[in-house]
């Protein structure tokens, strides 16, 4: 993304604790991009209703209307804008409650500006992809009216699949590994049989799934036990 495309990326945050939402505002400041701050769903709503964002980070635990309910309601408001939590936790459960309501992505507190950047950089670099009609800074409206050459940024060059792996710290060696681990298997397999069979930490192995979801590798499935509580399946997709 170039420098002059970085200034018309609006990132929305939400947060009740003005030191994260400061922390936050100086992130995308440093970036280029357009803070949009809200101390919680009230105030995101009035943001949105002048601006539409191009990714949204939103807190996990806030009071009154928490992030698990703010992502359900963004997700059918903005059903194409990237959406990052920001959590504490890491537990399947949280991962999976998030991921349900509409979540992209999640980013751990206390927050890595390194990290935080990356996820961001790569999700609007996702986002260009899936939707390359879509520019930075603009409304739905604005974008619809204006035709972009498919796979590429905003300075009119193709996106390689390289370039999305660099931002992300995506590598080919473990996603061979997943990608062995589940292809040609006719079952869906939940995260802790996809772990034994390739070794890889839970926390990475979530963030490479997600990533395959998005390019549309592979796809999910729910199963309940007998508490109610979903577990997340996943499964290669078929290429016939």
């Amino acid at each position: 993304m170039t420098e002059m495309a970085a200034q018309t990326v609006r990132i929305l945050a939400i947060d009740d604790n003005p030191d994260i939402l400061y922390t936050l505002e100086q992130i995308c400041r440093f970036q280029g991009w357009i803070p949009l701050m809200a101390n919680g769903y009230d105030a995101a709503m009035d943001v949105i209703r002048s601006q539409i964002p191009d990714l949204v980070l939103v807190d996990y635990h806030m009071p009154g209307r928490d992030g698990i309910s703010t992502v359900s309601e963004l997700r059918k408001i903005l059903p194409d804008v990237p959406i990052v939590v920001l959590t504490i936790e890491e537990s399947d459960r949280v991962v999976q409650r998030f991921t349900e309501a509409g979540a992209d992505d999640y980013a751990l507190k206390p927050i890595k500006a390194i990290d935080l950047i990356s996820r961001i950089k790569v999700h609007l670099q996702l986002a260009a992809k899936r939707l390359p009609d879509r520019t930075p800074g603009k409304d739905d409206r604005a974008v619809r009216s204006e035709a972009a050459g498919e796979g590429q940024n905003d300075n009119g060059e193709k996106i390689s699949r390289q370039d999305v792996f660099h931002e992300k710290g995506i590598s080919e060696v473990t996603l061979t590994k997943i990608e062995k681990a589940l292809k040609g298997e006719a079952a869906f397999r939940d995260i802790d049989e996809i772990e034994t069979a390739t070794t890889i930490k839970k926390k990475t192995l979530y963030r490479y799934l997600q990533f395959l979801l998005k390019e549309g590798r592979i796809e999910q499935d729910y199963s309940y036990g007998e508490m109610g509580r979903p577990r997340t399946l996943y499964r290669w997709k078929n290429e016939h």
